[in-house]
């Protein structure tokens, strides 16, 4: 039996190095683990490639270049999307979401570069997303688009929540993010984002904030490829598994990260489970070949939040 790596891209971003790469502390290069080795060093086949189908019933992956994959036994982690669900927007608006992370640089430079602003002022970026993520994006930013625009006075940031910055996590928390947002001169501005528009993002309750590039940092959202896989799926559209982190339909079929949600146990879309569900799996896809019992995985109650504030203190 083999094991075969399936990847949209060559190499997997460390989203944990995301805003220190931002911010300039890291070269790009730091974040990205490069599969193609990795794969050789554990004897396994990459294939670069987006799956277009998963066929549960006949076993098999569909490549959208034609390609096929058989399976025995299936595990997907491919992640989550920013949820965008009743948000209109324009084709010409400039939306960057943060996700593929891996050509989230390369997409946002691009923007940059395009997206001046027409009276030769600061550049204005939305970030939507008053979480931890978006917190820490509005923050890291201005040192990437100094770089990108290559003026020190080129940027000016707004950071658009639905609910108060970091409103779920420590009150504590809440209050050092609100106070190094401010220092650093990013408006937050709370609402819900109901349409991006060319340089004009509106709100729900009927404001509205002017950009030159949205970066769009939500909460998370099953893909649409996770969507259509014919399984069992939890409210949100992610995949349902058991505490073992196989599909409640299909115990041939793992789903782990944020591409699926344990039964009975409602944990945050966050890395840190993800990582923490890694040697579980391992050693369940290892039983699940030897038709041995499955261990169940146990996450922990809650975890430790460090925000990168782009040299705020």
């Amino acid at each position: 039996m083999g094991l075969t790596c399936v990847s949209n891209f060559k190499a997997a971003a460390y989203s944990g190095m995301l805003s220190g790469v931002l911010a300039g502390d890291y070269p790009e290069q730091a974040m990205e683990i490069e599969l193609d080795s990795l794969c050789a060093r554990v004897g396994a086949t990459l294939l670069v490639g987006e799956v277009s189908e998963v066929q549960i019933q006949n076993q098999r992956l569909l490549l959208f270049d034609g390609r096929s994959v058989d399976f025995d036994f299936l595990s997907i982690g491919i992640g989550s999307v920013p949820r965008t669900e009743g948000v209109h927007m324009e084709q010409s608006a400039c939306v960057v979401a943060i996700k593929p992370m891996q050509s989230f640089l390369a997409r946002l430079r691009d923007a940059c570069a395009r997206r001046r602003p027409r009276d030769g002022g600061p550049l204005r970026v939305v970030v939507v997303g008053g979480g931890a993520a978006g917190v820490e994006v509005a923050l890291c930013l201005p040192a990437f688009v100094e770089t990108a625009m290559g003026s020190p006075s080129s940027f000016r940031g707004t950071l658009v929540g639905s609910a108060p910055v970091l409103h779920d996590s420590s009150k504590g928390l809440a209050r050092r993010g609100r106070t190094a947002l401010d220092r650093a001169g990013i408006r937050q501005v709370v609402g819900r984002v109901v349409a991006v528009e060319d340089r004009t993002v509106r709100l729900d309750n009927g404001g509205e904030v002017e950009a030159d590039i949205v970066v769009w940092v939500t909460g998370a959202a099953p893909s649409p490829l996770v969507r259509a896989v014919d399984l069992p799926k939890d409210p949100e559209g992610f995949l349902l598994t058991t505490d073992a982190l196989c599909s409640t339909g299909n115990p041939r079929v793992f789903a782990v990260g944020d591409a699926g949600s344990i039964e009975g146990r409602p944990i945050a879309k966050a890395g840190v489970y993800a990582v923490r569900e890694g040697p579980v799996l391992l050693e369940n896809l290892r039983r699940a070949v030897a038709g041995l019992p499955l261990r169940p995985f146990v996450p922990q109650s809650s975890f430790l939040k460090l925000l990168n504030t782009g040299g705020e203190k």
